[in-house]
């Protein structure tokens, strides 16, 4: 079977006046041992024992970070990222998380800063389940983290998690560039496959943006005081105009259902105003919005035989 290929592009590293390239991004997979230290691993299978909150992984999953911002991915049924926010460049991800620590408090470099609970948090892949955005749910999964100086990407796969009448598998890959707060991600599912969706958090009190109705990439997102450290964030999904069949919202979460829910592919980011460089304002925020689509567009893209536009249909 033919899959698309998404060829994405770095972003501009070296911008007018700037004199040197932003550090490499870093992808991070921190495993608890039998003495109970920890040791940073290429790839690790989830044994079946495993619960939420055991302190079987630092951060709960593996994470990925550019010089911007940073991610981590919850490596269980929730299967949906998490935002760290960064006030400096430098890799963080490897010091933090092993229970000596309490990353939801402020440190010199940030914190946590985002509030997940059952929705689909920070560009999480899930289920439209009964009219709701539902978590992936229990599956046999494993993970891998690859490092170039150009980009940090994790693999995830979920065999097995509950699909439409029967278990259904999901492959999905997270890629962050180095001087980009945005992370790219491609994903497959085969099996019973069910109406796929990939969302974001919508918590109360926040400005809801949604792009124009025009471009080959669209988005929506929202800006507001929803930071843990009580000030604004601003977090957005970008999707491909022609590969979704259609918006929504359950009052949790916002999200954007596929064409073809065997091939998805989407970006999301987040910006927060205690991060250098990062939009202080709504405005700002719009602004980043509607370049980062237009950036999106110029990107190259090869399309398969198994994929599906809305207007192939």
């Amino acid at each position: 079977m033919k899959h698309a290929l998404w060829l994405l592009a770095a972003p501009l590293l070296v911008a007018a006046g700037q004199d040197s390239a932003p550090p490499a991004p870093l992808a991070t997979l921190n495993v608890r041992q039998a003495d109970g230290s920890y040791k940073l691993v290429d790839r690790f299978d989830v044994p079946a024992d495993h619960k939420i909150h055991d302190g079987m992984i630092a951060m709960e999953g593996p994470g990925w970070e550019s010089d911007k911002v940073a991610y981590r991915l919850y490596l269980d049924e929730r299967n949906v990222p998490d935002i760290y926010g960064k006030k400096l460049p430098g890799n963080v991800l490897p010091t933090i998380g092993m229970g000596q620590d309490n990353y939801h408090s402020m440190a010199p470099w940030g914190q946590d800063i985002f509030q997940v609970d059952q929705s689909l948090g920070m560009g999480g892949i899930g289920v439209l389940r009964g009219g709701a955005a539902t978590q992936l749910g229990k599956a046999k999964i494993s993970a891998r983290v690859f490092n170039t100086d150009r980009a940090a990407t994790v693999l995830v796969n979920n065999v097995g998690f509950p699909g439409e009448g029967g278990p259904a598998d999901l492959s999905t890959t997270y890629r962050i560039f180095a001087g980009s707060r945005l992370t790219n991600v491609e994903a497959r599912v085969s099996g019973k496959v069910p109406q796929m969706i990939a969302g974001l958090t919508l918590h109360d009190g926040v400005s809801k943006i949604e792009s124009p109705k025009r471009g080959k990439w669209r988005y929506f997102a929202t800006w507001g005081k929803q930071s843990l450290a009580g000030d604004d964030l601003g977090i957005a999904l970008f999707y491909p105009a022609d590969e979704a069949a259609g918006t929504g919202s359950d009052g949790k979460t916002l999200y954007v259902t596929f064409c073809d829910p065997r091939n998805i592919r989407y970006a999301f980011g987040a910006a927060w105003v205690q991060e250098p460089g990062a939009p202080k304002t709504e405005r700002e925020f719009r602004k980043w919005l509607d370049d980062t689509a237009a950036d999106l567009a110029t990107q190259p893209y090869v399309v398969g035989a198994a994929q599906k536009t809305c207007a192939a249909k």
